[in-house]
């Protein structure tokens, strides 16, 4: 069975707060009457089929996107009213599709300090310090960077890109982790790989706020609190893994036949067009 939701996230206030938002562009709805509450140090998961608003919602909360109504509030600042620099701060945004293009000769652990200015090269007015170093190295060690820490970002896997952009993110300080598909183009060895990192970060004593969008069940942690599920724009349903993830719901979602199966704590899905 699935372990049961940290006592500490159902006490704690939400870390994300969206309040009927809407998004159109050129006439169309692109995300409508959004309504979502995301407890500080929860996981969220967001499940939709292509052009659903997922990645629309996420550069929304993100501020990359503004919303045509309604409100959006992160980590208790409410956007509009602050500086959406100081906000950004605390957000760590991981697209491996879309990552920052980086100097592809940068070392890994210099990506990584990057994040302390939050910029895509280091700084060349300024050094960085050594505590500033010695916070870089605590993030590397328990993603398991340390030893390709000098290693050039171009040759790395995609698996090792993605543990490097999440390590920039933390060093950050960010305490909201928005992951949109970060298993997209791993193999299955690269995927577990990425699956077991996001676990190990909610069982952290003080873990941060993740949401992550995913198109497939087998790329969710054990560690999701909460499944969200979009179409055409909008949030049709949400809930425990338990009350999301059956055959039922995911087949209206995709439209096609959609067998969920759950193997300690992880589900799965076998899959058919519909009318197969």
């Amino acid at each position: 069975m699935r372990p049961p939701a940290s006592p500490r996230s159902s006490l704690r206030t939400n870390a994300i707060e969206l309040s009927d938002v809407s998004f159109t562009r050129r006439g169309n709805a692109i995300l409508a009457d959004v309504n979502l509450g995301v407890p500080a140090g929860s996981c969220c998961a967001i499940l939709g089929p292509n052009g659903s608003g997922k990645s629309a919602l996420m550069a929304v909360l993100s501020g990359y996107l503004w919303p045509s109504t309604g409100t959006v509030t992160v980590n208790g600042r409410r956007y509009g009213r602050v500086s959406l620099g100081e906000v950004r701060r605390t957000i760590g945004l991981i697209e491996p599709s879309r990552a920052p293009r980086f100097d592809p000769k940068m070392c890994v652990r210099e990506v990584v300090a990057t994040g302390l200015f939050g910029t895509i090269m280091l700084p060349l007015h300024r050094e960085v310090e050594a505590r500033q170093w010695q916070r870089v190295a605590a993030e590397l060690a328990p993603l398991g960077l340390a030893s390709i820490a000098e290693r050039a970002y171009g040759d790395l896997s995609s698996g090792e890109q993605m543990k490097t952009l999440l390590a920039r993110a933390l060093v950050a300080d960010a305490n909201v982790l928005l992951f949109d598909e970060p298993t997209v183009g791993l193999d299955m060895g690269a995927r577990a790989a990425c699956i077991e990192v996001l676990d190990e970060l909610m069982r952290r004593t003080d873990p941060p706020t993740m949401v992550i969008v995913s198109h497939h069940l087998d790329e969710l942690p054990r560690a999701v609190h909460r499944v969200v599920l979009m179409k055409a724009g909008r949030l049709v349903a949400q809930g425990t893994p338990g009350e999301m993830l059956t055959s039922v719901r995911l087949s209206l979602l995709f439209d096609c036949q959609v067998d969920v199966i759950e193997n300690k704590g992880r589900f799965v899905a076998d899959v058919r067009a519909a009318g197969l």
